[in-house]
C-alpha cells in the first residue's frame, strides 16, 4: 500500500504541523497536560504529570482502570490525557511488535502489524479510551480494499483551506498498488500559486486537479474543505456532513461512484433520521417511540444493504468515525 522507498518531495513544514493539529482532538493541544501511571500487579507504583514530573503517590487518587474511574482520575489530576500501564506491559508489547515485523514488508503492512500488536496488548489503559478504537485489520484486506477503491496510475488529493490560505495539503500518487510519491501544494506551486487559488478556492479548485494531472497522475479522488467545516463535521450533529456538502464548504471532485454512493447515502440517512427525530417532538409518547424506530431502521437498512465498499476490511470505517466523534465533543 505504501512503497518501501516512497518519494517525498516539496514537503511543507507548516502543512505537516497543521495536519498533526487537525488530527488531535480539540481538547488536546501542545499546552495540554498528560498523566502517566505505572502499576505493579494492580497497585500504583509511579505517577508522572507533564510539567510537574513525578508526583507523590498519596496525591494521586487511583481507584482502578475502569472507564469511569480513569475519567474521574483525569479530572482530579487536571489532565487532558491519561495512560496507565502495568510495569510488564510495555516489554510484552515491544516483544509482540518485534515478532510481527518483517523487514521485507512495506510500511503500511508494518504499521498494521504494530497497531494490531497494540490492540492485542494487555495491561494498558487510557482516558480517553483510544485503544478501543483500533479496529481488527489485516494488511491483505487493507491492500485489497485500497486496490478496489483507488485505481493505479492516479493521485489522491486533499486540501484544507483556512483564512484565504492553504492550511494543509497532500498529493499522493499510486502506482502498482502502492503510494510511490507524496507531496504538498509546493509540488505544483509553480503551476498554481497559493495566492491565486485562495482568491476563490471554490471556483478554482479544478485548477489544482489540472496541475496535479499535468505534473503527476490524474486525480481519482480530490477533497477540498474549509478548516472550520472539519470541526463542525466532527463536533456537529449527524447530518453536518450533508450540510457542508450542500453549502460548498466541502467539495469532493472528482469522486468515484462508490464515494458518491457513500456521500449520497449519508445525506439521505441524515435527512431520514433528522426528520424522524424532529417529528417526534410533536407526537405523544407512543408515536414518539415509533419515530425513533423509523430512524433506527433507516440506519440498519444502510448497514444491511451490502453496498458498502469496505466489506473486505472487516469493520466499518464510517462507524469508526462516528465513535471517534465523541472525543471531539466540547
Amino acid at each position: 500500500m505504501i512503497a518501501s522507498d516512497p518519494e517525498l518531495v516539496w514537503l511543507d513544514r507548516r502543512h505537516l504541523q497543521n495536519w498533526w493539529e487537525l488530527a488531535i482532538p480539540p481538547g488536546i493541544s501542545g499546552e495540554s497536560r498528560y498523566g502517566l501511571l505505572v502499576l505493579g500487579e494492580g497497585k500504583l507504583i509511579a505517577a508522572i504529570r507533564s510539567g510537574d514530573g513525578a508526583l507523590p503517590l498519596e496525591d494521586v487518587p487511583f481507584e482502578g482502570t475502569g472507564k469511569a474511574q480513569l475519567a474521574r482520575l483525569s479530572n482530579k489530576m487536571q489532565v487532558e490525557g491519561l495512560v496507565v500501564f502495568e510495569r510488564r506491559a510495555l516489554t510484552d508489547l515491544f516483544e509482540n511488535m518485534e515478532r510481527d515485523l518483517r523487514i521485507e514488508d512495506d510500511l503500511a503492512t508494518q504499521g498494521v502489524g504494530l497497531w494490531q500488536a497494540l490492540r492485542r496488548s494487555e495491561g494498558i489503559w487510557s482516558d480517553p479510551p483510544l485503544l478501543e478504537l483500533i479496529p481488527p485489520l489485516r494488511s491483505d484486506a487493507l491492500q485489497k480494499t485500497f486496490d478496489l477503491l483507488v485505481p493505479n496510475e492516479t493521485t489522491l488529493v486533499a486540501y484544507v483551506m483556512h483564512e484565504r490560505r492553504v492550511h494543509c495539503s497532500v498529493i499522493a500518487e499510486k502506482c502498482r498498488g502502492s503510494i510511490v510519491l507524496a507531496t504538498m501544494h509546493p509540488g505544483i506551486g509553480d503551476l498554481l500559486s497559493e495566492q491565486e487559488l485562495c482568491q476563490d478556492w471554490r471556483e478554482r479548485y479544478d485548477r489544482v486537479n489540472r496541475a496535479v494531472e499535468s505534473r503527476f497522475c490524474k486525480p481519482s479522488i480530490s477533497v477540498f474543505v474549509e478548516r472550520d467545516a472539519v470541526d463542525r463535521i466532527l463536533r456537529g450533529p449527524t447530518d453536518q456532513l450533508a450540510k457542508e456538502l450542500r453549502s460548498g464548504n466541502l467539495i469532493v471532485d472528482p469522486s468515484p461512484l462508490w464515494l458518491q454512493g457513500l456521500l449520497g447515502g449519508a445525506a439521505a440517512l441524515a435527512a431520514a433520521t433528522t426528520s424522524a427525530k424532529r417529528m417526534a417532538r410533536f407526537l405523544p409518547k407512543g408515536a414518539r417511540k415509533m419515530a425513533g424506530d423509523i430512524a433506527q431502521a433507516a440506519g440498519d437498512r444502510v448497514k444491511e444493504s451490502g453496498a458498502s465498499p469496505f466489506g473486505m476490511l472487516g469493520f466499518d470505517p464510517i462507524e469508526l468515525l462516528v465513535r471517534l466523534r465523541s472525543f471531539y465533543a466540547d
